[in-house]
């Protein structure tokens, strides 16, 4: 179980320090590059930063956050139809115009940058041209093309790459999902763990040897082969160690192989009652 992360800069002095290549030698960029590409080869889940966000539909169709790693779940969708305010009438995106930020033509990193950094979409409850349609979304891998002739639902919606396809033409969604965790540079966080500092150490000498073998004195390092096995061996203890539960997940873990009954529908009740203890009331009410 992993509790801390650290920056990505503690991990690049220890892999200097350890292979003793003097200030001159050390290809920063390219560190911080193999290092992240090391951590999604890990791939745990601790280690990835569990995040809440907001999704614009704009004619039938909306970006995914620009830092997602995989989706958790998408909760409510609230439908905006096109009132006297027009579709951003009352919202943050109205307010981004009037000031000049033009909301159309920005790319998805900007509306994304901008609107985290003033916090989430305005949904303007007394907004009478909104309508939450309600959570449950249903994943219909045939919503493609024009949604208006396809067979769908009200809660239907189609992922393709980092576009996001809905059964109606403007409104938002609510999205939990895995993020890369970063840094205020946008670095890469690494879990404060001697097993992952151990593995992205040979992550990077295994790079270095590839590239010029001649950075090491010792023999041994000289030996892409040699570095990529230590890699590998590392890269799944690194992992195995990760995923190791505490005390508490532990007890999860338990209550779910005990269950008296499986349930078939957490994703509808916000998998609220996963890791908790079953009851059985024996007076004939269940």
């Amino acid at each position: 179980m992993i509790y801390n992360m650290e920056p990505v800069d503690r991990v690049i002095n220890k892999i200097v320090t350890d292979l003793g290549l003097g200030m001159d030698n050390i290809p920063y960029a390219d560190f911080i590059e193999w290092i992240a590409d090391g951590l999604q080869h890990i791939g745990s889940y601790p280690q990835y930063k569990q995040k809440a966000d907001t999704i614009l539909i704009c004619d039938y169709k909306g970006i995914l956050p620009c830092d997602l790693d995989h989706v958790i779940r998408l909760e409510h969708q609230t439908e905006v139809k096109a009132g006297a305010g027009g579709f951003y009438g009352g919202t943050l995106q109205e307010t981004l115009n009037k000031i000049g930020f033009d909301y159309e033509s920005a790319s998805p990193y900007d509306r994304f940058k901008v609107i985290n950094s003033a916090a989430s979409i305005s949904r303007v409850d007394n907004n009478p041209n909104a309508r939450t349609i309600g959570s449950g979304l249903s994943h219909n891998g045939n919503l493609i093309g024009d949604p208006t002739v396809t067979s769908h639902t009200g809660q239907d919606y189609s992922v393709n790459f980092n576009t996001i396809t809905t059964s109606f033409q403007h409104g938002i969604i609510d999205i939990q999902y895995m993020a890369f965790a970063v840094d205020e540079r946008g670095w890469p966080l690494v879990p404060d763990n001697v097993s992952y500092r151990d593995a992205l150490f040979w992550k990077c000498a295994a790079q270095l040897s590839m590239r010029d073998p001649s950075v090491f004195k010792n023999p041994r390092l000289q030996d892409y082969e040699y570095c990529r096995q230590r890699w590998s061996r590392y890269c799944k203890q690194a992992r195995a160690e990760s995923n190791m539960p505490d005390v508490a997940m532990m007890e999860r873990l338990k209550n779910n192989w005990l269950r008296l009954y499986n349930t078939v529908d957490q994703d509808a009740a916000g998998y609220a009652g996963i890791g908790k203890p079953q009851r059985l009331n024996m007076n004939g009410n269940g």
